[in-house]
């Protein structure tokens, strides 16, 4: 089964489990020789030996939100007796919004072409008693007391919907918001947002003090229907800024190397080569995540390519890069098969590593010609 590919516009960055392109296992994990032992992980079976050149050889495996993000922590447990909370209760406002960080890169594709904020609303239990929270969470916003014309949407998954939030009282839960453009429309008066508290809890109105909003852009590669949009999660223990930890992996060097053409529906490799440029080795722990982007830019006859794939590497054959060495890597992607020759697909590498961490430059770009 081919590993499916996500498109860039979705709210936020999605994390695929385990399917694959043409070298994975079709039938899921290896086992032992006895087949009542443990099945072993994707990592477990991955090639452990470096190819004829030299170069690591390329695995199809899985990456998790825990392997970028870190454990999140353990949601409080409501207290005996705690009430779903009424918009009565709760207090919100959002005071900033902020821009997706692309690693220093500059941003391509559809990272260019739509602009895209994110934002996390501040509730706070004003009560004297703990509450929870509970469900999807309908969110839309307003200029002057009236609805700003938008796509809205607020689906979560089985485990966001079984998500409870208990906010004691005077504590704070946060509601993440996804505000997408292109954002034409004419604004007249404050900006807030009408949240609807879930269990019919009532409406809750609060005013949004930050100044910016997404750009209106109007160019080639993006509809001149497309509207802006609004996607609310739903609710979470409260945000909590903080620095993400400090790794000696951000001081690698990252070179992609590619064909400078390939065929429609063919299977494309290409390497990247990770350099130490320091005194000391640097050990592969926890083993670095990467991204893999595709695009092309659509017209009238041809659909643009835009897709984005989390990976982990392949840290089975190589633990360590040596002072002042290099460590070559093979890598693997699809081009599609819609593409008609003479287009050019252009591929993004990006490391990743825990927390979404990436030093300056940790990625490379190269173009094929499709024959």
């Amino acid at each position: 089964m081919r590993r499916p590919w996500l498109l860039l516009i979705v709210p936020a960055i999605a994390v695929s489990l385990g399917c694959a392109l043409p070298s994975a296992e079709p039938n899921g994990p290896d086992r032992s020789a006895d087949s009542d032992g443990p099945a072993r992980s994707a990592e477990q079976t991955a090639p452990a030996e470096l190819l004829a050149d030299g170069s690591v050889p390329w695995a199809d495996l899985e990456i998790t939100g825990e392997d970028l993000n870190g454990r999140p922590p353990e949601p409080r447990s409501p207290a005996a007796g705690s009430k779903p909370c009424r918009a009565e209760q709760l207090s919100g406002r959002l005071t900033d919004w902020r821009r997706p960080d692309h690693g220093g890169e500059k941003p391509r594709g559809m990272d260019a072409a739509i602009d895209n904020l994110i934002g996390e609303v501040d509730v706070q239990n004003t009560s004297t008693v703990e509450c929870t929270l509970q469900g999807e969470v309908p969110t839309t916003m307003r200029a002057g007391g009236r609805e700003i014309p938008m796509l809205y949407s607020h689906g979560i998954n089985e485990e966001g919907r079984a998500r409870v939030v208990a906010v004691p009282a005077g504590g704070h839960a946060s509601l993440r918001l996804d505000w997408s453009g292109p954002f034409c429309q004419p604004v007249d008066g404050q900006l807030e947002l009408a949240i609807e508290v879930p269990n019919g809890g009532g409406t809750l109105r609060a005013p949004i003090t930050a100044d910016d909003h997404p750009t209106c852009q109007q160019r080639e590669g993006i509809n001149p229907n497309a509207r802006a949009s609004l996607y609310a999660s739903g609710f979470t223990e409260p945000v909590v800024e903080s620095a993400p930890p400090s790794s000696a992996l951000t001081r690698l060097t990252v070179t992609v190397a590619g064909p400078p053409t390939a065929a429609a529906g063919s299977r494309l490799t290409f390497r990247v080569t990770l350099g130490n440029p320091t005194g000391g080795p640097l050990t592969l722990d926890p083993c670095p995540g990467y991204s893999i982007e595709r695009f092309s830019l659509g017209d009238a006859t041809n659909e643009p390519v835009n897709t984005f794939q989390l990976y982990r590497l392949n840290c089975r054959p190589l633990t360590q890069i040596p002072a002042g060495g290099t460590a070559v890597y093979e890598m693997v992607t699809e081009v599609p098969a819609s593409m008609r020759a003479g287009r050019e697909l252009s591929i993004t590498w990006k490391l990743y590593l825990p927390h979404y961490v990436q030093g300056r430059g940790q990625f490379g770009v190269f173009t094929a010609k499709i024959t």
